[in-house]
């Protein structure tokens, strides 16, 4: 149990920086937006972090808040909400919803444990597998989680990992962070990398080609972390070898005919989702066309009180926060303050080519721990020629060491995919910290000097 003096710490904090985003334009005049955007970041993540308050509450503060104290145009403060991924997200909840409920998530489980239900390793390592083989054909994170962890809370059951149980915690971590972190080297399976392929294109004129990311970072980044996060999990949370759990009682729409109707769909949004590139629909849009559907009151693919009682809000309101908060960031000048910062503090030597490469992943792991990975690319690439200039590298390969940040969140506030998989599994903060610090530690200990090998191999560096 904390004390009551590292109980009362978070809300001090977070008083703290409510405090200077309020007082900032009396102390530091004209440059008071970054100290403010600064101070409204540090009030909410202090409390998502430390579990202090309910997220949403969180989440609201820090609208409030920019918008009464004008820290950006209202636009911008709000920017999560028309964002793609927001949209993506509620999806996904949709998605999950109807796959728990018309049966689809127990019908995949049963064949998903008669291939790989041996042992806990090898329900683990598949589901990591299918999350990255997954990663191929649908370019949303939060899609995947969506249709995964459903299929893995259902093994879990099947496998007699009840809640509470390490065995499930496993799985549901190998499903959203197996189909979240080795894909960011496959490039348009996550947002954070489509944002910085859409900010190099327009700041710089460069483009990345999907072959090239591919061999940059997929080798490494990908199939080696999604080896290390197979054993990692196995150790994190252990378990007993699965068992046949019996026959689970079907849910009050598992009929023959909403499975079908929700298989369609689903395999009709998979189809879009695989052929963007020929149609040029976004998959947010697609994917809120087929929520749109299964929420149908006819269909009956999702309970009917589903959107009164089964939606959650507040996870949404906290990831468009989240969201929101990069582009704050940017729009306040913070992103530029730290950069300058964080260019002296690194040090950079010319010549000295993988440290640099080194310390430039460091330093999008660190501002990623600002808010979510999507505000990295935000705050970062704009200051790619200066880095360019500082580490004697070539623009294409600063802009690529993002990538390295992006695939080392170590907290879960960080990435809107796996606050998804814990509202759908009811799971916690904490076991999904421990997991993404685990793994973050490890691959900048082991991965990040294979990976540093390979660019020079591949004569990046």
């Amino acid at each position: 149990m904390p004390g009551p003096i590292s109980a009362a710490l978070p809300p001090i904090v977070s008083a703290a920086g409510l405090l200077l985003a309020v007082i900032a334009p009396w102390i530091f005049g004209d440059v008071a937006p970054a100290w403010q955007a600064g101070g409204l970041a540090l009030a909410m993540l202090v409390l998502v972090a430390t579990a202090a308050a309910p997220e949403a509450y969180a989440a609201i503060l820090f609208f409030a808040g920019a918008a009464i104290l004008g820290v950006a145009p209202p636009d911008t403060v709000f920017s999560g909400f028309h964002s793609g991924a927001f949209w993506l997200v509620l999806s996904g909840l949709v998605f999950g919803a109807a796959a728990r409920h018309a049966g689809l998530a127990d019908r995949l489980a049963r064949q998903a444990a008669g291939v790989f239900g041996t042992s806990y390793a090898a329900l683990i390592a598949g589901m990591v597998a299918a999350g990255v083989l997954l990663a191929f054909l649908v370019p949303a994170a939060v899609g995947r989680v969506a249709l995964l962890v459903p299929i893995a809370l259902a093994l879990a059951e099947r496998a007699g990992y009840d809640a509470g149980h390490p065995g499930r915690t496993g799985l549901v971590m190998a499903a959203a962070l197996g189909t979240f972190f080795p894909p960011f080297g496959i490039l348009p399976a996550n947002v954070p990398n489509m944002i910085l392929t859409g900010a190099a294109e327009t700041l710089y004129d460069h483009h990345f080609s999907y072959g090239g990311w591919l061999a940059l970072h997929f080798p490494v980044l990908g199939i080696l972390k999604a080896v290390l996060l197979v054993v990692l999990l196995v150790r994190l949370f252990p378990a007993p070898p699965p068992r046949e759990a019996g026959a689970m009682a079907p849910g009050a729409a598992a009929d023959p005919r909403a499975l079908g109707r929700l298989a369609l769909i689903l395999g009709a949004t998979l189809a879009l989702w695989a052929t963007d590139w020929l149609h040029g629909l976004k998959p947010a849009w697609v994917g809120l066309s087929a929520a749109a559907l299964i929420l149908t009151p006819g269909l009956r693919l999702v309970p009917a009180d589903f959107i009164r009682t089964g939606l959650p809000v507040g996870t949404l309101i906290f990831i468009a926060a989240m969201l929101s908060l990069g582009a704050v960031i940017s729009a306040a000048g913070l992103g530029d303050a730290m950069g300058g910062v964080m260019i002296d503090l690194a040090g950079f030597e010319p010549g000295a080519d993988a440290l640099n490469v080194y310390k430039l992943g460091l330093i999008s792991t660190v501002v990623g721990l600002l808010g979510s990975l999507h505000g990295t690319p935000a705050i970062l690439t704009p200051l790619a020629a200066r880095l360019a200039e500082a580490t004697g590298l070539s623009l294409d390969t600063v802009l690529m060491t993002q990538a390295l940040g992006f695939s080392t969140a170590l907290l879960p506030y960080q990435s809107p995919p796996v606050i998804v998989a814990l509202g759908l599994s009811g799971i916690g903060q904490g076991p999904a910290a421990r997991a993404m610090i685990a793994l973050g530690l490890a691959a900048m200990l082991l991965l990040w000097p294979l990976d540093l090998v390979w660019w020079t191999v591949l004569g990046r560096i």
